[in-house]
């Protein structure tokens, strides 16, 4: 009887204008929001005989700024073109928290990749943070202790669309771009274990197979005394990669062409059957410019679903590119 809803507080100040009779517009808007009461589970005595019960405890504080512009350039009978871009700047922070320091795993059979910690946003990742390789012996090393490493949230994001016309054809590309979040390529632990085998050795001590195939990144590993590199040397015995630290994490910032869209349209010259016929093509996500090492900076293993864990890339399926071709009549 005592568990409620959680509760939103929000505040959003805004402001719209217009300019050149329409030729130019926009939006700028503040907003702060916090959620309070959040549902929690409290961990009960073993003897009560229940893991635990579901209470209100903790506090997030979102806030942040948009912003938008619409503008056309040029507009005649000829020729149009028209501009909209906008961009969001969005901080989140956890106030307070029932159990505060709490290591979340993305797969039950791995270790935690993410932690729920006061004064740090949703979706921080944690573990060791990776100190590079010895330029002599090509071994890696690790700080000693599991830290915050970063987010899986953007500093900012946004996107950039131009319509343009000129006589009957017409030409649409919309773009996308994030910046400052981080993704945890964690399948690249199963592809650049440099040879290490766990498992893989008889009684004998004969390997007698592999872990896993390896990518051609690790061609750049180290190999002789003096060699720069930050992947160590390749060992079939020992794991020269640890799976819960800063090596596989990733900066994810990307700018996105998100679709192509181009048209011609035939208007017949007395009026019939028809009023107009488009004919068109698109492309869907044609191009990505990321220095990410993975298939695609924006996918999720878990799908979006848990923001807590968000971020986690274990062999996650990329987006496809798509080639639309069609017709509209118009009648």
């Amino acid at each position: 009887p005592e568990l409620t809803w959680q509760r939103n507080r929000m505040l959003n100040v805004g402001v719209d204008f217009e300019l050149f009779r329409g030729r130019l517009g926009g939006s700028l808007e503040f907003f702060k929001g916090n959620r309070t009461k959040l549902l929690a589970q409290a961990v009960l005595p073993a003897t009560s005989g229940f893991p635990s019960y579901t209470t209100n405890a903790g506090e997030i504080e979102n806030k942040g700024v948009e912003f938008s512009i619409l503008g056309t350039p040029v507009l005649n009978s000829r020729f149009s073109w028209t501009v909209n871009f906008n961009i969001s700047f969005i901080k989140d922070k956890i106030l307070s928290l029932y159990s505060d320091n709490e290591q979340l795993s993305t797969y039950k059979d791995l270790s935690p990749t993410h932690i729920l910690k006061v004064g740090y946003p949703v979706g921080t990742f944690i573990g060791y943070q990776y100190l590079g390789v010895d330029q002599q012996t090509g071994m890696p090393s690790w700080g000693n202790e599991i830290v915050p490493l970063g987010k899986a949230t953007p500093d900012y994001f946004g996107g950039l669309t131009n319509d343009l016309r000129f006589g009957s054809w017409d030409l649409s590309i919309a773009t996308q771009f994030s910046v400052g979040n981080k993704v945890m390529n964690l399948i690249r632990t199963t592809y650049q274990t440099l040879g290490n085998s766990p498992g893989g050795w008889d009684a004998n001590n004969i390997l007698y197979q592999v872990f896993a195939n390896n990518a051609t990144i690790v061609n750049n590993r180290w190999m002789k005394p003096g060699d720069r590199s930050d992947i160590p040397r390749a060992s079939m015995i020992f794991a020269n990669f640890n799976q819960q630290s800063s090596q596989f994490l990733e900066n994810a910032s990307f700018f996105r062409i998100r679709t192509i869209n181009l048209g011609y349209t035939i208007r017949p010259k007395k009026q019939g059957k028809f009023n107009s016929l488009r004919l068109y093509g698109q492309i869907q996500n044609p191009w990505v410019f990321t220095k990410y090492y993975g298939f695609d900076p924006e996918v999720s293993s878990n799908g979006g679903s848990k923001p807590e864990t968000a971020g986690v890339d274990y062999a996650a399926y990329p987006q496809a590119r798509t080639f639309t071709f069609g017709l509209n009549f118009n009648f």
